[in-house]
C-alpha cells in the first residue's frame, strides 16, 4: 500500500467514527457465507475486479457500509441513521456528473447522463442486505461470471488493475476478458438509477484525488 493510501486507510478509521473493518485477501473467508459462496471462478478475475465483486456480495449478503480507500473527513453516523430512518434499499452520493456515467451504450447510457442525479456513485454506499436492489445486483453480477466463465478460465488476470485488451509491458494486449468497468459501473449505474425512488442520496463521497 502507497503512502497516500495509508493515508487514505487512516482517514477512514479515524474520521468515520463507525465500526469498520479492511477486508484483505487474508480475511476474506471471514465474510463468506458457507450458503453463500463466492463465485468459484473468483480466485481468477484482477484485484480490481475482485473488489468489484466482492463490494456486491458483501452489500448483499451482509449490508453496511462500503467505501474505497480514499481520503474522507466525513462522520459517516448521520448516513446510517438517513437510511434506518427510511424505508429506502440504499444510501450513496449523488454521481459526479455526466461524465462519471459508466459507458453502457444506447439509449439508456444518453437517459443516464441526462439524469445523473438519479444515479449513485460505486465508491462508497450504504446498503440494507437482501433487498430487491442488492438481489438484482448481485445476480447480474452472477450472469456476467458465468456468461465468461470459460473465456475467463482460459484467459486470468495477469496484472492487478487488468481488462480487457489492456496493453501489457510487453506492448501485448490482455485477452482477460472484463472490462475495467463490467462488473461495476456497467451494472450498478442502471440497477441505481432504475431504482432510484428507493435510495437516498448524501454527501458521503470521498475524496477523488491524491489517494493513489
Amino acid at each position: 500500500m502507497t503512502v497516500n493510501r495509508l493515508k487514505a486507510l487512516l482517514s477512514i478509521v479515524h474520521k468515520t467514527a463507525s465500526p469498520h473493518v479492511h477486508v484483505t485477501l487474508e480475511t476474506l473467508d471471514e465474510w463468506v457465507d458457507p450458503a453463500r459462496p463466492l463465485h468459484p471462478l473468483f480466485p481468477l478475475l484482477s484485484a480490481v475486479h475482485k473488489t468489484d465483486y466482492f463490494r456486491c456480495y458483501a452489500m448483499h449478503v451482509h449490508g453496511g457500509g462500503y467505501t474505497d480507500i480514499k481520503h474522507t473527513h466525513k462522520r459517516w453516523n448521520r448516513f446510517f441513521d438517513a437510511l434506518e430512518q427510511s424505508d429506502a434499499y440504499a444510501l450513496g452520493y449523488t454521481e459526479v456528473g455526466p461524465h462519471g456515467i459508466a459507458p453502457v451504450g444506447g439509449e439508456l447510457e444518453e437517459e443516464m447522463k441526462a439524469n445523473f442525479h438519479k444515479v449513485i456513485g460505486v465508491c462508497s454506499m450504504i446498503a440494507r442486505p437482501q433487498t430487491k436492489f442488492t438481489t438484482e445486483w448481485f445476480q447480474a453480477v452472477t450472469r456476467k461470471m458465468d456468461e465468461k466463465a470459460e473465456l475467463l478460465e482460459r484467459n486470468p488476470a495477469k496484472h492487478p488493475m487488468d481488462s480487457y485488451r489492456a496493453i501489457y509491458s510487453d506492448g501485448t494486449h490482455s485477452t482477460y476478458p472484463f472490462g475495467w468497468t463490467e462488473l461495476l459501473g456497467k451494472i450498478f449505474h442502471p440497477l441505481s438509477y432504475a431504482n432510484s425512488e428507493r435510495i437516498l442520496h448524501s454527501d458521503i463521497a470521498p475524496s477523488f484525488s491524491d489517494y493513489r
